[in-house]
């Protein structure tokens, strides 16, 4: 039986499932700890579900704490060049690149997620324990701790002793893709955003990763952008776009602007709100001034883009 999403809420804050031991991953509730299956190579599958309810949790879906897999080799100083940030964006380069070629919209990096993500594997690495009870808290209850909203979430988790680096990066996600379980939540359809994670422990050399992910509202931003600027006479005319940036899931979509405008250095004044409108024109205007224009893009759950630079046009 494969790992399956259930409905859940709150977390439970111990959890005591079945041990044995397992080569690949298939799923159920156990925690396996065995030795290597083929090769150099060991996997230590870990699969949890649970169920709890809410009389009126909408949708909540119940976090999964996917497989951890060991990936052994020679160990070597780390690079002094990579950092957790260079190791964690070439992963999310890679998955990234594997969900579009799958069809898949591009995770969103979330800087909470991250954080969270380079805590728990810099405990791992501390504590020389490759698993998600070492890794720190529970996830759902670490969420509501750090106050993330969440309809669903996961973890992988991974050690290698390739170089530190973008080798053992890359090894440890060749690994994570290889695995069903693991693949099934690098390219699910229902995650949105994740914060990846990495750390070394320098008594055995091993490179330690965490990638929480996250099935959110849409928190991010949309996009505003000026398209131009023309005058005819004492007649301006001001154009925009913009855009709310895809999610896998939970997009909120553009929903209007905001545009304002000053007389040369004078305070800015709001002359749109909630618009819908890409142009505005503006006639009979003073000659012997400059007029600048900004606009600000909002999404249907209020987020607001930052004002664009301004753009300013004279009329003699």
């Amino acid at each position: 039986m494969r790992p399956r999403w259930v409905r859940r809420v709150r977390p439970p804050r111990h959890e005591s499932p079945a041990s044995g031991s397992l080569c690949l991953p298939t799923g159920g509730s156990a925690i396996a700890q065995g030795p290597a299956c083929t090769g150099d190579i060991a996997i230590v599958p870990a699969v949890r579900r649970f169920l709890s309810v809410r009389p009126a949790a909408p949708r909540l879906l119940a976090a999964i704490a996917l497989a951890a897999l060991i990936l052994a080799g020679g160990g070597v100083a780390p690079v002094a060049a990579a950092t957790p940030k260079s190791m964690a964006d070439h992963v999310v380069e890679l998955m990234n690149r594997d969900r579009n070629a799958r069809g898949l919209t591009s995770y969103r990096r979330w800087s909470q997620l991250t954080e969270m993500a380079q805590e728990r594997a810099t405990r791992m690495a501390s504590r020389n324990t490759l698993s998600h009870d070492a890794a720190g808290p529970n996830i759902g209850d670490d969420f509501t701790a750090r106050g993330i909203p969440w309809y669903s979430y996961g973890e992988i988790i991974g050690v290698s002793g390739y170089a530190w680096g973008n080798q053992a990066a890359s090894k440890i996600y060749a690994m994570w893709k290889a695995s069903a379980p693991h693949a099934a939540i690098m390219f699910s359809s229902h995650f949105n955003y994740i914060g990846v994670g990495f750390a070394y422990r320098a008594s055995s050399n091993t490179t330690w990763a965490s990638i929480v992910f996250a099935e959110s509202k849409d928190h991010t931003p949309p996009v505003a952008q000026t398209v131009g600027i023309s005058r005819s006479g004492t007649t301006i005319v001001f154009r925009w776009s913009g855009r709310d940036r895809r999610l896998q899931s939970h997009t909120a979509g553009l929903r209007s602007f905001d545009v304002q405008y000053r007389v040369d250095d004078g305070a800015w004044r709001t002359i749109r709100n909630d618009t819908t409108a890409t142009s505005l024109t503006l006639r009979d205007r003073a000659r012997g001034h400059a007029y600048r224009f900004r606009v600000q893009a909002k999404d249907h759950r209020g987020n607001l883009s930052e004002w664009t630079s301004a753009r300013s046009i004279r009329i003699p």
